[in-house]
């Protein structure tokens, strides 16, 4: 056993006070952290799966399916509420406290408990990290199945049994997430790179066992081999392909050359393998190796992503994160080593500023997330389930979109390319839909939104128009293309005249087409979609920007 190994009753108290602490700063923080576009997204998907929706065929969604399908029963039992994206971060606070278990299991495994608490406590208080697992994402069950499939693989003694669990863990990772693929990458370069080096300094332990190897890629293929199933079933196995697969592949134009960048691997890999040479002679006889893998794992997953993978983005670094902590914590730690008291002071300090960092980042005006759940309980008190509602990405979350595609960033440019058809201004039209949330709406189509819809705050157009500051007596012609049931208002009221030859009264179904409105009395006129006004939209938000027609 490792000297250090083991944790002091005073020890053991300091890490109960870290878990509350961050127990509770992880609660502040689902009510307090800014609201990210995709957690609508991911909302909106499993809305779907709540509805008998099928992903892929129904609903575009280019994320695998598995966090989706698990979390939908809670997401149903919550109900139609505004503040849904904060109730459902509250609920993956399992999986926060799952990532910091995995990591302190790794740890405890390759190095000592105290090296996996240390890592524990300080990946958990590291903002970078905090806000992305705190989120409503897939990424945070993809990373806990991945650290979940390390800790059981480093594991002692190996088994079939236990190669064949970790390779369920990992084939489970693959149906949350298909950055799975540079991770899986990233395992295949460290173990060649492991035997390679095993080799080289004289250890001629033999390789695994084919038994092992074939139980754990019987228990890869298990999770993504059932969800293929279930989407071949229900018709949607060519959609899931395109969407998980050709979709998420940019194309040349759209993703550029990678220039230098694609040299970081090549460049810097050997680096790291010469880093884990030096390891070898320091440390358990037992372990060194497997300390060695996660050091390699890690970089290579961090050169693999960042010289190749076409869009890096904050949750693609999550399972980086542990890692980095378990090699920090035992570089502190290690007892084999002089001096180990500064070591362990800089880790200190590296938690100190960690935790600082998090307390002024949990400690910010809640203002964003508070916008967003405001502006989500105007769409939900404006709309009821049958009216469709355009935004980007899922942010109305509980209403059908009348287009297909999700405004994300790699949609956009496609586009762009025109390999996908921007049809929004007609698919508007065919749904006769009457609430956008323009958020990325495309600028080619701002000239249809402003024709045929009127802002009403907080990123909302309703439909219907302006008729501007009309005299007594005067007639307009204007042109609708949102078939739906409108009504003529003025700023205080009903708006006077004649709408196509008869008089104003109340609400009126208006086909898609030329209408004719003349006015009996002079002031501002709107046409607007009368639900909106039945349900509480106030008809002065209608005329903030009307002026006089000439």
């Amino acid at each position: 056993m490792d000297r250090g190994r083991g944790i002091s009753g005073r020890q053991a108290a300091a890490l109960a006070l870290a878990g509350a602490l961050l127990a509770t700063a992880y609660v502040r923080g689902a009510f307090a952290l800014p609201a990210n576009s995709d957690e609508a997204q991911h909302l909106h998907v499993v809305w779907a799966w709540t509805q008998g929706l099928v992903p892929y065929r129904d609903v575009f969604d280019n994320h695998a399916p598995l966090y989706h399908w698990l979390v939908a029963p809670l997401f149903a039992a919550l109900g139609e509420r505004a503040d849904v994206v904060a109730r459902m971060r509250l609920a993956g606070i399992a999986v926060y406290a799952g990532l910091l278990v995995a990591t302190w299991r790794i740890g405890r495994a390759v190095w000592s408990d105290r090296v996996g608490a240390g890592a524990a406590v300080l990946v958990g208080a590291f903002p970078p990290f905090f806000a992305v697992a705190g989120q409503v994402r897939p990424d945070g069950l993809w990373a806990l199945l991945w650290l979940a499939a390390i800790a059981v693989a480093v594991g002692r003694p190996p088994s079939a049994r236990r190669a064949f669990l970790a390779g369920l863990l990992f084939g489970a990772a693959f149906a949350v997430s298909l950055k799975s693929v540079l991770l899986a990458a990233a395992a295949v370069v460290a173990a060649v790179s492991v035997r390679v080096l095993r080799r080289a300094s004289g250890d001629r332990a033999p390789p695994c066992r084919l038994r092992r190897l074939s139980a754990a890629l019987a228990g890869m293929a298990l999770v993504p081999g059932a969800s293929a199933l279930y989407f071949a079933s229900h018709g949607a196995a060519s959609a899931a392909v395109y969407c998980l697969f050709e979709h998420n592949v940019l194309p040349a134009s759209a993703s550029g050359g990678r220039g230098l960048q694609g040299w970081l691997f090549p460049m810097l890999y050997p680096a790291a393998l010469a880093a884990a040479w030096r390891l070898r002679a320091h440390g358990d006889p037992a372990r060194r190796w497997r300390r060695g893998g996660l050091w390699l794992v890690a970089a290579a997953y961090g050169l693999l992503l960042y010289a190749y993978w076409p869009l890096v983005t904050a949750q693609d670094r999550l399972p980086l994160w542990p890692l980095a902590a378990l090699l920090l914590a035992a570089w502190a730690f290690a007892p084999e080593r002089p001096r180990g008291a500064p070591r362990r002071a800089l880790l200190a300090a590296a938690l100190a500023t960690s935790a600082a960092l998090l307390a002024l980042q949990l400690l910010a005006p809640r203002t964003p997330l508070q916008a967003a759940q405001a502006r989500l309980a105007r769409v939900l008190a404006l709309t009821r389930p049958d009216d469709p509602v355009m935004d980007a990405k899922g942010e109305s979350i509980y209403r059908r979109r009348p287009i297909y595609w999700v405004l994300e960033t790699i949609t956009l440019r496609r586009m762009q390319d025109g390999l996908i058809a921007d049809d929004i201004p007609a698919r508007l039209a065919a749904t006769r839909t009457p609430l956008v949330v323009a958020d990325r709406f495309p600028p080619a189509d701002a000239a249809f939104l402003d024709a045929h819809y009127l802002p009403v705050g907080d990123g909302l157009y309703v439909a219907g128009r302006r008729l501007g500051v009309l005299r007594a007596g005067e007639t307009v012609r204007f042109d609708l293309a949102v078939a739906q049931t409108y009504r003529l208002v003025a700023p205080h009221g009903e708006a006077a005249g004649e709408l196509d030859g008869t008089p104003v009264a109340g609400p009126r179904a208006l086909a898609a087409g030329t209408h004719v409105f003349t006015a009996t009395a002079a002031g501002a006129v709107a046409l607007v979609w009368s639900s909106a006004l039945a349900r509480g939209l106030g008809a002065e938000l209608l005329f903030d920007e009307v002026s006089p027609s000439p």
